[in-house]
Protein backbone atom coordinates (compact mmCIF):
# COMPACT_ATOMS: atom_id res chain seq x y z
CA UNK A 1 0.00 0.00 0.00
CA UNK A 2 1.08 3.48 -1.09
CA UNK A 3 -0.33 5.16 1.65
CA UNK A 4 -2.59 2.95 4.63
CA UNK A 5 -4.04 5.89 5.65
CA UNK A 6 -5.83 7.59 2.70
CA UNK A 7 -6.40 4.13 1.45
CA UNK A 8 -8.67 3.22 4.58
CA UNK A 9 -10.04 6.41 4.33
CA UNK A 10 -11.29 6.29 0.43
CA UNK A 11 -12.14 2.57 1.14
CA UNK A 12 -14.84 3.38 4.29
CA UNK A 13 -15.85 6.66 2.20
CA UNK A 14 -16.63 4.38 -0.70
CA UNK A 15 -18.46 1.87 1.79
CA UNK A 16 -21.48 4.70 2.10
CA UNK A 17 -22.04 4.89 -1.97
CA UNK A 18 -23.18 1.08 -1.71
CA UNK A 19 -26.40 -0.70 -0.22
CA UNK A 20 -25.98 -2.19 2.82
CA UNK A 21 -27.69 -5.28 4.00
CA UNK A 22 -27.69 -4.24 7.87
CA UNK A 23 -29.52 -7.37 8.89
CA UNK A 24 -28.12 -10.81 7.92
CA UNK A 25 -30.57 -13.65 7.58
CA UNK A 26 -28.19 -16.41 7.83
CA UNK A 27 -30.83 -19.20 6.44
CA UNK A 28 -30.03 -17.47 2.76
CA UNK A 29 -26.48 -16.52 3.41
CA UNK A 30 -23.48 -18.20 2.07
CA UNK A 31 -19.72 -17.46 2.87
CA UNK A 32 -17.72 -18.12 -0.47
CA UNK A 33 -14.34 -18.89 0.05
CA UNK A 34 -12.10 -18.44 -3.21
CA UNK A 35 -8.80 -20.49 -3.85
CA UNK A 36 -7.30 -20.64 -0.25
CA UNK A 37 -5.35 -23.77 -1.06
CA UNK A 38 -1.78 -24.99 -0.76
CA UNK A 39 -0.43 -24.21 -4.35
CA UNK A 40 -1.57 -20.51 -4.70
CA UNK A 41 -1.22 -19.68 -0.74
CA UNK A 42 2.33 -21.22 -0.64
CA UNK A 43 3.65 -19.54 -3.10
CA UNK A 44 4.34 -15.85 -3.84
CA UNK A 45 3.64 -12.46 -2.08
CA UNK A 46 0.18 -11.29 -0.98
CA UNK A 47 -1.00 -7.88 -0.30
CA UNK A 48 -1.83 -5.81 1.28
CA UNK A 49 -2.02 -8.62 3.54
CA UNK A 50 -0.30 -11.92 4.24
CA UNK A 51 -1.12 -15.22 3.05
CA UNK A 52 -1.36 -15.89 7.21
CA UNK A 53 -3.42 -12.68 8.00
CA UNK A 54 -6.02 -13.34 5.03
CA UNK A 55 -6.18 -17.04 6.45
CA UNK A 56 -6.68 -15.55 9.98
CA UNK A 57 -9.74 -13.92 8.86
CA UNK A 58 -11.48 -16.49 6.55
CA UNK A 59 -11.07 -19.01 9.83
CA UNK A 60 -13.07 -16.32 11.60
CA UNK A 61 -15.77 -16.09 9.72
CA UNK A 62 -15.91 -19.65 8.95
CA UNK A 63 -15.59 -20.59 12.53
CA UNK A 64 -18.73 -18.27 12.80
CA UNK A 65 -20.87 -19.99 10.69
CA UNK A 66 -19.90 -23.29 11.40
CA UNK A 67 -23.07 -25.20 11.94
CA UNK A 68 -25.27 -22.56 11.71
CA UNK A 69 -28.42 -21.84 9.38
CA UNK A 70 -25.58 -20.43 6.94
CA UNK A 71 -23.60 -22.52 4.74
CA UNK A 72 -19.77 -22.02 4.14
CA UNK A 73 -18.57 -22.61 0.56
CA UNK A 74 -14.91 -23.75 -0.36
CA UNK A 75 -13.90 -23.17 -4.09
CA UNK A 76 -10.64 -24.18 -4.67
CA UNK A 77 -8.88 -24.53 -8.66
CA UNK A 78 -7.79 -27.19 -10.61
CA UNK A 79 -5.52 -25.56 -12.94
CA UNK A 80 -4.64 -28.37 -15.20
CA UNK A 81 -6.57 -27.29 -17.93
CA UNK A 82 -5.84 -23.47 -17.64
CA UNK A 83 -3.20 -23.36 -20.33
CA UNK A 84 -6.25 -24.27 -23.09
CA UNK A 85 -8.16 -21.01 -21.96
CA UNK A 86 -5.77 -18.63 -24.13
CA UNK A 87 -2.95 -21.18 -25.89
CA UNK A 88 -2.12 -17.84 -27.63
CA UNK A 89 -1.12 -16.00 -24.44
CA UNK A 90 -0.36 -19.09 -22.06
CA UNK A 91 3.16 -19.79 -21.42
CA UNK A 92 2.72 -21.67 -17.85
CA UNK A 93 2.78 -25.10 -17.40
CA UNK A 94 0.31 -26.18 -15.04
CA UNK A 95 1.08 -30.46 -16.37
CA UNK A 96 3.25 -30.64 -13.60
CA UNK A 97 2.14 -29.05 -10.14
CA UNK A 98 2.89 -30.78 -6.90
CA UNK A 99 -0.49 -33.39 -5.99
CA UNK A 100 -1.26 -30.92 -2.95
CA UNK A 101 -1.59 -28.08 -5.17
CA UNK A 102 -5.18 -27.51 -4.92
CA UNK A 103 -5.96 -28.81 -1.20
CA UNK A 104 -7.88 -26.65 1.09
CA UNK A 105 -5.81 -24.73 3.66
CA UNK A 106 -8.68 -23.87 6.09
CA UNK A 107 -8.82 -26.17 9.21
CA UNK A 108 -12.60 -26.45 8.77
CA UNK A 109 -12.52 -28.26 5.46
CA UNK A 110 -10.98 -31.43 7.34
CA UNK A 111 -13.03 -30.90 10.38
CA UNK A 112 -15.46 -33.79 10.04
CA UNK A 113 -17.67 -31.79 13.10
CA UNK A 114 -19.09 -29.22 10.87
CA UNK A 115 -22.31 -30.01 8.68
CA UNK A 116 -22.83 -26.80 6.60
CA UNK A 117 -19.84 -26.82 4.28
CA UNK A 118 -19.93 -27.20 0.36
CA UNK A 119 -16.75 -28.03 -1.38
CA UNK A 120 -16.50 -26.91 -5.11
CA UNK A 121 -13.63 -27.23 -7.62
CA UNK A 122 -13.59 -24.85 -10.31
CA UNK A 123 -11.48 -24.82 -13.94
CA UNK A 124 -12.04 -20.81 -14.82
CA UNK A 125 -10.99 -17.63 -12.62
CA UNK A 126 -14.60 -17.28 -11.40
CA UNK A 127 -16.33 -20.07 -9.47
CA UNK A 128 -19.91 -19.76 -11.48
CA UNK A 129 -18.76 -20.88 -14.68
CA UNK A 130 -18.34 -24.57 -15.28
CA UNK A 131 -19.15 -25.39 -11.93
CA UNK A 132 -22.49 -26.32 -9.95
CA UNK A 133 -21.94 -23.88 -7.48
CA UNK A 134 -25.16 -21.77 -8.54
CA UNK A 135 -27.34 -24.83 -8.17
CA UNK A 136 -25.81 -25.51 -5.14
CA UNK A 137 -26.64 -22.32 -3.61
CA UNK A 138 -30.36 -22.28 -5.10
CA UNK A 139 -30.80 -25.45 -3.87
CA UNK A 140 -30.51 -24.17 -0.15
CA UNK A 141 -32.25 -20.89 -0.89
CA UNK A 142 -29.26 -18.72 -0.68
CA UNK A 143 -29.55 -14.99 -1.75
CA UNK A 144 -26.79 -13.17 0.05
CA UNK A 145 -22.78 -14.14 -0.88
CA UNK A 146 -20.29 -12.98 1.33
CA UNK A 147 -17.14 -13.44 -0.98
CA UNK A 148 -13.35 -13.78 0.46
CA UNK A 149 -10.29 -15.03 -1.01
CA UNK A 150 -7.56 -14.42 -3.73
CA UNK A 151 -6.67 -13.00 -5.72
CA UNK A 152 -8.44 -9.93 -5.78
CA UNK A 153 -8.27 -9.11 -8.97
CA UNK A 154 -9.10 -12.59 -10.58
CA UNK A 155 -10.87 -15.29 -8.82
CA UNK A 156 -12.73 -12.83 -6.68
CA UNK A 157 -13.75 -10.39 -8.76
CA UNK A 158 -14.76 -13.14 -11.48
CA UNK A 159 -16.95 -14.84 -8.74
CA UNK A 160 -18.19 -11.22 -7.57
CA UNK A 161 -19.24 -10.07 -11.05
CA UNK A 162 -20.93 -13.79 -11.78
CA UNK A 163 -22.95 -13.56 -8.48
CA UNK A 164 -24.28 -10.48 -9.06
CA UNK A 165 -25.50 -11.40 -12.43
CA UNK A 166 -27.13 -14.27 -11.09
CA UNK A 167 -28.73 -12.39 -9.36
CA UNK A 168 -27.76 -12.69 -5.44
CA UNK A 169 -26.52 -9.63 -3.15
CA UNK A 170 -23.20 -9.94 -3.14
CA UNK A 171 -21.02 -8.37 0.00
CA UNK A 172 -17.17 -8.57 -0.30
CA UNK A 173 -14.86 -8.61 2.94
CA UNK A 174 -11.66 -6.31 1.88
CA UNK A 175 -9.26 -7.57 4.93
CA UNK A 176 -10.08 -11.45 4.16
CA UNK A 177 -8.80 -10.87 0.44
CA UNK A 178 -5.50 -10.18 -1.13
CA UNK A 179 -3.81 -10.07 -4.31
CA UNK A 180 -0.48 -10.70 -6.01
CA UNK A 181 -0.56 -6.68 -6.80
CA UNK A 182 -1.56 -4.08 -4.04
CA UNK A 183 -3.03 -1.20 -6.63
CA UNK A 184 -5.24 -4.26 -8.23
CA UNK A 185 -6.11 -4.65 -4.71
CA UNK A 186 -6.64 -1.00 -4.04
CA UNK A 187 -8.48 -0.29 -7.21
CA UNK A 188 -10.77 -3.15 -7.24
CA UNK A 189 -12.50 -2.25 -3.90
CA UNK A 190 -12.76 1.45 -4.68
CA UNK A 191 -13.86 1.04 -7.76
CA UNK A 192 -15.29 -2.21 -8.91
CA UNK A 193 -16.76 -3.82 -6.23
CA UNK A 194 -18.64 -1.24 -5.15
CA UNK A 195 -20.70 -1.11 -8.68
CA UNK A 196 -21.51 -5.43 -7.75
CA UNK A 197 -22.46 -5.14 -4.32
CA UNK A 198 -21.19 -3.88 -0.47
CA UNK A 199 -17.74 -3.87 0.55
CA UNK A 200 -16.59 -4.58 4.55
CA UNK A 201 -14.46 -5.81 7.03
CA UNK A 202 -14.23 -9.13 8.87
CA UNK A 203 -14.76 -7.26 12.03
CA UNK A 204 -18.15 -5.90 10.85
CA UNK A 205 -19.34 -8.92 9.04
CA UNK A 206 -18.86 -10.80 12.21
CA UNK A 207 -20.97 -8.80 14.22
CA UNK A 208 -23.76 -9.21 11.87
CA UNK A 209 -23.40 -12.66 12.27
CA UNK A 210 -23.37 -12.58 16.00
CA UNK A 211 -26.62 -10.20 15.42
CA UNK A 212 -28.55 -12.67 13.45
CA UNK A 213 -27.75 -15.89 15.42
CA UNK A 214 -29.01 -13.99 18.67
CA UNK A 215 -32.35 -13.24 16.30
CA UNK A 216 -33.07 -16.92 15.40
CA UNK A 217 -32.78 -18.04 18.86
Amino acid sequence: MKNGVDYERNFLRNRKRVFYLKNLDLARTALVVIDLQKGIMGTGELKPYTASEVLEKNNQLAEALKNTAGWITLVNVDPTTMQFLNKERSGRAYTDLPAAFADYVMPIAMDESTGNVIKVTKHNPGAFFGTDLDLQLRRRDIDTIILTGVATANGVYATALDAYQHGYKVIVVEDACADRDDELHQVFFEKLFVKLGQTTTTEDILTRIEQAKKETK
